[in-house]
Protein backbone atom coordinates (compact mmCIF):
# COMPACT_ATOMS: atom_id res chain seq x y z
CA UNK A 1 0.00 0.00 0.00
CA UNK A 2 1.38 3.43 -0.87
CA UNK A 3 1.70 6.21 1.67
CA UNK A 4 -1.30 8.09 0.28
CA UNK A 5 -3.54 5.08 1.01
CA UNK A 6 -2.37 4.37 4.57
CA UNK A 7 -5.17 6.40 6.17
CA UNK A 8 -7.99 4.92 4.09
CA UNK A 9 -10.77 3.03 5.90
CA UNK A 10 -10.18 -0.71 5.66
CA UNK A 11 -13.11 -1.29 3.29
CA UNK A 12 -11.56 1.17 0.83
CA UNK A 13 -8.07 -0.29 0.81
CA UNK A 14 -9.24 -2.95 -1.65
CA UNK A 15 -9.49 -0.16 -4.22
CA UNK A 16 -5.71 0.29 -4.06
CA UNK A 17 -4.25 2.40 -6.84
CA UNK A 18 -7.60 2.79 -8.62
CA UNK A 19 -8.37 5.86 -6.45
CA UNK A 20 -6.25 8.75 -5.23
CA UNK A 21 -8.34 9.39 -2.10
CA UNK A 22 -11.90 8.88 -0.78
CA UNK A 23 -12.77 12.20 -2.48
CA UNK A 24 -12.68 10.34 -5.81
CA UNK A 25 -15.79 8.47 -4.65
CA UNK A 26 -17.44 11.14 -2.52
CA UNK A 27 -16.58 14.51 -4.01
CA UNK A 28 -16.86 16.90 -1.07
CA UNK A 29 -19.86 15.12 0.50
CA UNK A 30 -20.39 12.61 3.27
CA UNK A 31 -21.10 9.02 2.16
CA UNK A 32 -24.72 8.05 1.62
CA UNK A 33 -26.29 4.89 3.02
CA UNK A 34 -25.53 3.21 -0.32
CA UNK A 35 -21.82 3.92 -0.21
CA UNK A 36 -20.44 0.99 1.79
CA UNK A 37 -22.59 -1.72 0.16
CA UNK A 38 -21.88 -0.32 -3.32
CA UNK A 39 -18.13 -0.27 -2.67
CA UNK A 40 -18.30 -3.71 -1.10
CA UNK A 41 -20.20 -5.28 -3.97
CA UNK A 42 -18.96 -3.32 -6.97
CA UNK A 43 -15.39 -2.27 -6.26
CA UNK A 44 -14.24 -4.77 -8.90
CA UNK A 45 -15.74 -2.49 -11.55
CA UNK A 46 -13.13 0.09 -10.58
CA UNK A 47 -10.16 -2.17 -9.95
CA UNK A 48 -10.57 -4.85 -12.62
CA UNK A 49 -8.86 -5.30 -15.95
CA UNK A 50 -10.83 -5.19 -19.24
CA UNK A 51 -11.10 -8.96 -19.48
CA UNK A 52 -12.52 -9.13 -15.93
CA UNK A 53 -15.18 -6.46 -16.39
CA UNK A 54 -17.30 -8.03 -19.13
CA UNK A 55 -18.60 -11.53 -19.70
CA UNK A 56 -21.10 -13.11 -22.06
CA UNK A 57 -23.28 -14.09 -19.10
CA UNK A 58 -23.48 -10.58 -17.62
CA UNK A 59 -24.28 -9.14 -21.05
CA UNK A 60 -27.08 -11.64 -21.58
CA UNK A 61 -28.52 -10.85 -18.14
CA UNK A 62 -28.53 -7.13 -18.84
CA UNK A 63 -30.27 -7.64 -22.16
CA UNK A 64 -33.08 -9.24 -20.17
CA UNK A 65 -33.14 -6.36 -17.69
CA UNK A 66 -33.13 -3.67 -20.39
CA UNK A 67 -36.87 -3.91 -21.29
CA UNK A 68 -37.70 -3.37 -17.60
CA UNK A 69 -35.53 -0.22 -17.54
CA UNK A 70 -37.28 0.98 -20.70
CA UNK A 71 -40.65 0.43 -19.01
CA UNK A 72 -39.83 1.99 -15.64
CA UNK A 73 -37.37 4.67 -16.80
CA UNK A 74 -39.90 7.26 -18.04
CA UNK A 75 -41.50 7.29 -14.58
CA UNK A 76 -38.17 8.38 -13.05
CA UNK A 77 -37.64 11.40 -15.29
CA UNK A 78 -38.30 14.87 -13.88
CA UNK A 79 -39.63 16.06 -17.25
CA UNK A 80 -41.66 14.38 -20.01
CA UNK A 81 -39.47 12.88 -22.74
CA UNK A 82 -40.25 12.85 -26.46
CA UNK A 83 -38.19 11.59 -29.39
CA UNK A 84 -38.36 13.98 -32.32
CA UNK A 85 -38.60 13.05 -35.98
CA UNK A 86 -35.46 14.31 -37.81
CA UNK A 87 -37.37 15.02 -41.02
CA UNK A 88 -39.83 17.26 -39.19
CA UNK A 89 -37.02 19.20 -37.54
CA UNK A 90 -35.38 19.69 -40.93
CA UNK A 91 -38.66 20.96 -42.42
CA UNK A 92 -38.92 18.20 -45.01
CA UNK A 93 -41.62 15.57 -45.65
CA UNK A 94 -41.61 12.75 -43.17
CA UNK A 95 -40.02 9.63 -44.58
CA UNK A 96 -42.34 6.65 -44.93
CA UNK A 97 -39.54 4.14 -44.52
CA UNK A 98 -38.17 3.47 -41.07
CA UNK A 99 -34.48 4.12 -40.59
CA UNK A 100 -32.49 0.96 -39.99
CA UNK A 101 -29.57 0.87 -37.62
CA UNK A 102 -26.65 -1.37 -38.49
CA UNK A 103 -26.68 -4.86 -37.01
CA UNK A 104 -23.07 -4.34 -35.98
CA UNK A 105 -22.17 -2.58 -32.69
CA UNK A 106 -23.06 1.10 -32.31
CA UNK A 107 -21.59 3.83 -30.13
CA UNK A 108 -24.44 6.05 -28.98
CA UNK A 109 -22.86 9.50 -28.71
CA UNK A 110 -24.89 11.85 -26.51
CA UNK A 111 -24.54 15.46 -25.42
CA UNK A 112 -24.30 16.26 -21.72
CA UNK A 113 -26.24 19.14 -20.14
CA UNK A 114 -28.60 18.01 -17.36
CA UNK A 115 -29.15 15.30 -14.78
CA UNK A 116 -31.50 13.03 -16.73
CA UNK A 117 -29.61 13.00 -20.03
CA UNK A 118 -28.03 9.61 -19.24
CA UNK A 119 -31.40 7.99 -18.59
CA UNK A 120 -32.87 9.69 -21.67
CA UNK A 121 -30.07 8.21 -23.78
CA UNK A 122 -30.72 4.74 -22.37
CA UNK A 123 -34.42 5.15 -23.18
CA UNK A 124 -33.69 6.40 -26.72
CA UNK A 125 -31.08 3.83 -27.75
CA UNK A 126 -30.66 0.13 -28.13
CA UNK A 127 -29.22 -1.57 -25.11
CA UNK A 128 -25.66 -0.43 -24.54
CA UNK A 129 -23.16 -0.31 -21.70
CA UNK A 130 -22.62 3.19 -20.24
CA UNK A 131 -19.12 4.63 -19.98
CA UNK A 132 -19.58 6.20 -16.54
CA UNK A 133 -17.12 8.72 -15.11
CA UNK A 134 -19.00 10.29 -12.16
CA UNK A 135 -17.89 8.01 -9.33
CA UNK A 136 -19.60 9.93 -6.47
CA UNK A 137 -22.93 9.60 -8.26
CA UNK A 138 -22.32 5.92 -8.97
CA UNK A 139 -21.39 4.87 -5.44
CA UNK A 140 -23.82 7.09 -3.52
CA UNK A 141 -27.08 7.33 -5.47
CA UNK A 142 -29.73 5.10 -7.00
CA UNK A 143 -28.56 6.43 -10.37
CA UNK A 144 -25.50 4.28 -9.82
CA UNK A 145 -27.64 1.25 -9.00
CA UNK A 146 -29.66 1.79 -12.19
CA UNK A 147 -26.49 2.23 -14.25
CA UNK A 148 -25.11 -1.03 -12.86
CA UNK A 149 -28.31 -2.90 -13.70
CA UNK A 150 -28.16 -1.51 -17.22
CA UNK A 151 -24.47 -2.34 -17.64
CA UNK A 152 -21.63 0.05 -16.99
CA UNK A 153 -17.90 0.57 -17.46
CA UNK A 154 -16.50 2.76 -14.68
CA UNK A 155 -13.62 5.17 -15.17
CA UNK A 156 -11.67 7.14 -12.59
CA UNK A 157 -10.60 9.99 -14.85
CA UNK A 158 -8.10 11.27 -12.30
CA UNK A 159 -5.81 8.29 -12.96
CA UNK A 160 -4.27 7.83 -16.39
CA UNK A 161 -3.97 4.04 -16.16
CA UNK A 162 -7.66 3.69 -15.27
CA UNK A 163 -8.62 5.81 -18.28
CA UNK A 164 -6.62 3.47 -20.50
CA UNK A 165 -8.32 0.45 -18.94
CA UNK A 166 -11.78 2.00 -19.45
CA UNK A 167 -10.92 2.64 -23.10
CA UNK A 168 -9.73 -0.96 -23.49
CA UNK A 169 -12.92 -2.23 -21.83
CA UNK A 170 -15.00 -0.12 -24.21
CA UNK A 171 -13.20 -1.65 -27.19
CA UNK A 172 -13.66 -5.12 -25.70
CA UNK A 173 -17.41 -4.55 -25.30
CA UNK A 174 -17.73 -3.42 -28.91
CA UNK A 175 -15.69 -6.38 -30.15
CA UNK A 176 -18.02 -8.67 -28.18
CA UNK A 177 -20.98 -7.24 -30.12
CA UNK A 178 -22.28 -4.89 -27.45
CA UNK A 179 -23.31 -1.25 -28.02
CA UNK A 180 -21.76 1.52 -25.91
CA UNK A 181 -23.20 4.80 -24.61
CA UNK A 182 -20.61 7.58 -24.40
CA UNK A 183 -20.75 11.29 -23.52
CA UNK A 184 -17.64 12.63 -25.26
CA UNK A 185 -18.00 16.16 -23.91
CA UNK A 186 -16.85 14.59 -20.63
CA UNK A 187 -18.70 17.05 -18.40
CA UNK A 188 -21.92 19.04 -18.43
CA UNK A 189 -21.89 21.79 -21.02
CA UNK A 190 -22.24 24.93 -18.89
CA UNK A 191 -21.29 27.42 -21.59
CA UNK A 192 -24.02 29.92 -22.57
CA UNK A 193 -22.90 30.19 -26.20
CA UNK A 194 -21.21 26.92 -27.18
CA UNK A 195 -23.76 24.38 -28.39
CA UNK A 196 -21.43 21.37 -28.04
CA UNK A 197 -18.12 21.38 -26.16
CA UNK A 198 -14.89 20.12 -27.69
CA UNK A 199 -15.09 16.31 -27.80
CA UNK A 200 -12.65 13.87 -26.26
CA UNK A 201 -11.15 11.76 -29.04
CA UNK A 202 -11.53 8.35 -27.38
CA UNK A 203 -14.90 7.83 -29.07
CA UNK A 204 -13.29 8.14 -32.50
CA UNK A 205 -10.47 5.78 -31.59
CA UNK A 206 -12.86 3.15 -30.26
CA UNK A 207 -15.00 3.36 -33.41
CA UNK A 208 -11.96 3.27 -35.69
CA UNK A 209 -10.42 0.24 -33.98
CA UNK A 210 -13.61 -1.81 -33.82
CA UNK A 211 -15.44 -0.66 -36.95
CA UNK A 212 -18.38 0.48 -34.83
CA UNK A 213 -20.79 3.08 -36.18
CA UNK A 214 -21.41 6.26 -34.19
CA UNK A 215 -25.01 7.42 -33.73
CA UNK A 216 -25.39 10.96 -32.29
CA UNK A 217 -28.16 11.34 -29.71
CA UNK A 218 -28.91 14.99 -28.99
CA UNK A 219 -31.09 16.14 -26.08
CA UNK A 220 -32.58 19.56 -25.50
CA UNK A 221 -34.36 20.78 -22.36
CA UNK A 222 -35.31 24.45 -22.47
CA UNK A 223 -35.04 25.03 -18.72
CA UNK A 224 -34.20 22.23 -16.25
CA UNK A 225 -35.61 24.36 -13.43
CA UNK A 226 -39.15 24.49 -14.84
CA UNK A 227 -41.24 21.37 -14.27
CA UNK A 228 -44.51 22.08 -16.06
CA UNK A 229 -45.77 19.53 -18.58
CA UNK A 230 -44.93 21.67 -21.60
CA UNK A 231 -41.24 21.77 -20.65
CA UNK A 232 -40.20 18.51 -22.27
CA UNK A 233 -36.90 16.81 -22.95
CA UNK A 234 -36.65 16.68 -26.73
CA UNK A 235 -34.34 14.05 -28.24
CA UNK A 236 -33.28 13.53 -31.83
CA UNK A 237 -31.43 10.44 -33.04
CA UNK A 238 -29.23 11.36 -36.01
CA UNK A 239 -28.17 9.18 -38.91
CA UNK A 240 -25.30 6.77 -38.20
CA UNK A 241 -21.81 8.06 -38.89
CA UNK A 242 -18.92 5.89 -40.06
CA UNK A 243 -15.42 7.18 -39.36
CA UNK A 244 -13.70 4.34 -41.21
CA UNK A 245 -12.37 6.61 -43.96
CA UNK A 246 -11.93 9.77 -41.88
CA UNK A 247 -8.88 11.04 -40.04
CA UNK A 248 -9.20 11.64 -36.32
CA UNK A 249 -9.63 15.39 -36.71
CA UNK A 250 -12.13 14.93 -39.55
CA UNK A 251 -14.16 12.38 -37.61
CA UNK A 252 -14.33 14.46 -34.45
CA UNK A 253 -15.20 17.62 -36.41
CA UNK A 254 -18.00 15.85 -38.29
CA UNK A 255 -19.41 14.38 -35.09
CA UNK A 256 -19.33 17.68 -33.21
CA UNK A 257 -20.80 19.63 -36.13
CA UNK A 258 -23.60 17.07 -36.51
CA UNK A 259 -24.50 17.28 -32.82
CA UNK A 260 -24.34 21.08 -32.80
CA UNK A 261 -26.61 21.28 -35.85
CA UNK A 262 -29.28 19.12 -34.28
CA UNK A 263 -29.02 20.97 -30.97
CA UNK A 264 -29.47 24.28 -32.80
CA UNK A 265 -32.56 22.98 -34.60
CA UNK A 266 -34.07 21.76 -31.32
CA UNK A 267 -33.27 25.05 -29.62
CA UNK A 268 -34.79 27.06 -32.48
CA UNK A 269 -38.03 25.08 -32.31
CA UNK A 270 -38.47 24.69 -28.56
CA UNK A 271 -36.27 27.29 -26.86
CA UNK A 272 -37.85 30.55 -27.89
CA UNK A 273 -38.15 33.21 -25.22
CA UNK A 274 -37.62 36.95 -24.82
CA UNK A 275 -34.70 38.89 -23.42
CA UNK A 276 -37.10 40.43 -20.91
CA UNK A 277 -38.02 36.99 -19.58
CA UNK A 278 -34.41 35.82 -19.46
CA UNK A 279 -33.09 38.86 -17.60
CA UNK A 280 -36.04 39.48 -15.30
CA UNK A 281 -34.61 40.39 -11.89
CA UNK A 282 -30.99 40.52 -13.11
CA UNK A 283 -28.72 43.36 -14.08
CA UNK A 284 -26.90 41.47 -16.83
CA UNK A 285 -26.93 38.26 -18.85
CA UNK A 286 -23.77 37.10 -17.04
CA UNK A 287 -25.48 37.50 -13.66
CA UNK A 288 -28.55 35.58 -14.90
CA UNK A 289 -26.42 32.72 -16.26
CA UNK A 290 -24.36 32.46 -13.09
CA UNK A 291 -27.52 32.18 -11.00
CA UNK A 292 -28.90 29.55 -13.39
CA UNK A 293 -25.72 27.46 -13.11
CA UNK A 294 -25.61 27.83 -9.35
CA UNK A 295 -29.13 26.42 -9.00
CA UNK A 296 -28.68 23.88 -11.81
CA UNK A 297 -25.52 22.27 -10.43
CA UNK A 298 -26.64 22.67 -6.82
CA UNK A 299 -29.53 20.25 -7.33
CA UNK A 300 -27.11 17.34 -7.76
CA UNK A 301 -26.22 16.05 -4.32
CA UNK A 302 -23.13 14.16 -5.45
CA UNK A 303 -21.79 16.61 -8.01
CA UNK A 304 -18.09 15.96 -8.52
CA UNK A 305 -16.86 19.55 -8.69
CA UNK A 306 -13.17 18.66 -8.80
CA UNK A 307 -13.76 16.57 -11.91
CA UNK A 308 -16.14 19.07 -13.50
CA UNK A 309 -13.51 21.80 -13.09
CA UNK A 310 -10.87 19.88 -15.02
CA UNK A 311 -12.40 17.27 -17.35
CA UNK A 312 -13.59 19.34 -20.29
CA UNK A 313 -11.36 18.73 -23.30
CA UNK A 314 -9.12 21.68 -24.19
CA UNK A 315 -6.95 21.01 -27.23
CA UNK A 316 -3.44 22.37 -26.93
CA UNK A 317 -3.61 23.67 -30.48
CA UNK A 318 -6.33 26.17 -29.49
CA UNK A 319 -4.98 29.19 -27.61
CA UNK A 320 -7.39 30.44 -24.98
CA UNK A 321 -7.81 34.24 -24.53
CA UNK A 322 -6.33 34.29 -21.02
CA UNK A 323 -3.20 32.48 -22.21
CA UNK A 324 -2.40 35.23 -24.69
CA UNK A 325 -1.83 37.71 -21.85
CA UNK A 326 -0.31 35.27 -19.37
CA UNK A 327 3.31 36.33 -19.89
CA UNK A 328 2.47 40.01 -19.44
CA UNK A 329 0.29 39.38 -16.38
CA UNK A 330 3.09 37.34 -14.77
CA UNK A 331 5.68 40.11 -14.99
CA UNK A 332 7.04 40.60 -11.49
CA UNK A 333 9.23 43.63 -12.04
CA UNK A 334 6.80 46.51 -12.35
CA UNK A 335 8.09 49.93 -13.39
CA UNK A 336 6.74 53.11 -14.95
CA UNK A 337 7.15 51.77 -18.51
CA UNK A 338 5.12 48.57 -18.09
CA UNK A 339 2.74 49.17 -15.17
CA UNK A 340 -0.28 50.07 -17.33
CA UNK A 341 0.25 47.06 -19.62
CA UNK A 342 0.65 44.60 -16.73
CA UNK A 343 -2.44 45.96 -14.98
CA UNK A 344 -4.44 45.72 -18.21
CA UNK A 345 -3.32 42.11 -18.78
CA UNK A 346 -4.28 41.12 -15.25
CA UNK A 347 -7.71 42.69 -15.61
CA UNK A 348 -8.27 40.85 -18.88
CA UNK A 349 -7.25 37.57 -17.28
CA UNK A 350 -9.54 38.15 -14.32
CA UNK A 351 -12.45 38.85 -16.67
CA UNK A 352 -11.75 35.73 -18.73
CA UNK A 353 -11.60 33.59 -15.58
CA UNK A 354 -14.99 34.97 -14.53
CA UNK A 355 -16.40 33.98 -17.93
CA UNK A 356 -14.91 30.48 -17.77
CA UNK A 357 -18.14 28.91 -16.53
CA UNK A 358 -16.92 25.39 -17.32
CA UNK A 359 -14.23 25.58 -14.65
CA UNK A 360 -16.15 27.59 -12.10
CA UNK A 361 -19.34 25.55 -11.75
Amino acid sequence: MTKKHQNLPSYLTRLGESITSPADLLGNKRPSVLFRPMVGLLSHLLTGQPEDLLSRGSMALRRLIHPIIKLVGPLLLEHPHVIEDPDTLMGRPKSKSKRKLPDSPVIWCANHRFKDDILCTVLSARHGYILFGSLPAFFNTFDGVAAYLNGVILCNRKIKTRKHIAQAATIRALNMGKDMIIFPEGVWNKHPNTLILELWHGIYRAAKETGATIVPVVHYLADPQKKHKANKIHTVIADPISVAHLTEDEGIALLRDTMATWYFLLMERYGRTTREELLSGYESADEAWEDFLRVHTGKIQYYDKEMEFTADYRPRCITRPEAVWQAVADIGHIHRGNAIHVQYARELQSKQQQLDYQRRF
